[in-house]
């Protein structure tokens, strides 16, 4: 689900939902609201915050969109299982990661490609077949703000495994049918062309 931007944080710890409302608010002890209730204008801050107040306008399109998410979850799960069973059996060189029973909301499908495979290659085939990919995360070490503030830094394995990551398209508006267009140009983009059947 989506609130355009800004978002919600559900947290057992009270100290952890504390320290998350100051960081939300310029790292501010008190809100504007607090103090007008209180009637007392003084404040402290006591860590680095932000301006990440949610405006009422992020807040209904947050909770209409909360009464789809239980249904969205369940549909992006079933999609997820979906291209599980079909890279298995037919991208075997392809690996998803993490287990499929993992409790998960099943927000992304990334999958890591063989060795051999050019990931800029399968993006092409993919984009030329009118599927949008994208990669979940470039590793941080390498990326500007980093690099200028740790510049010797060097993570081999990790930059390697990141240059085989390919995240797939998965959303609750695709259809098993999706699934399978997609899988069909990922085995075609590696090498292992294969037409799948009817759905089960």
């Amino acid at each position: 689900m989506t609130t355009a931007e800004g978002g919600a944080i559900i947290a057992r710890s009270r100290t952890l939902r504390d320290t998350i409302k100051r960081a939300r608010s310029h790292g501010m002890t008190s809100g504007t609201r607090q103090r007008l209730n209180s009637r007392r204008p003084d404040y402290d801050v006591t860590i680095l915050g932000f301006n990440y107040r949610m405006d009422e306008l992020r807040a209904a399109l947050g909770l209409a969109q909360l009464r789809k998410l239980q249904e969205w979850n369940s549909i992006r799960q079933h999609l997820s299982l979906h291209y599980r069973q079909l890279i298995a059996e037919h991208c075997p060189s392809v690996m998803v990661p993490f287990e499929a029973l993992w409790p998960s909301t099943h927000h992304l499908i990334p999958v890591v490609l063989p060795t051999t495979t050019s990931r800029q290659h399968v993006i092409d085939r993919l984009r030329k077949g009118g599927i949008q990919t994208t990669v979940h995360y470039p590793p941080v070490h390498p990326l500007t703000f980093y690099r200028d503030l740790y510049p010797d830094t060097s993570l081999p394995l990790t930059e390697q495994f990141a240059q085989r990551e390919l995240t797939l398209p998965l959303h609750p508006r695709m259809t098993l049918s999706d699934v399978e267009m997609v899988v069909n140009c990922l085995a075609s983009a590696i090498g292992d062309e294969y037409v799948v059947g009817a759905v089960a």
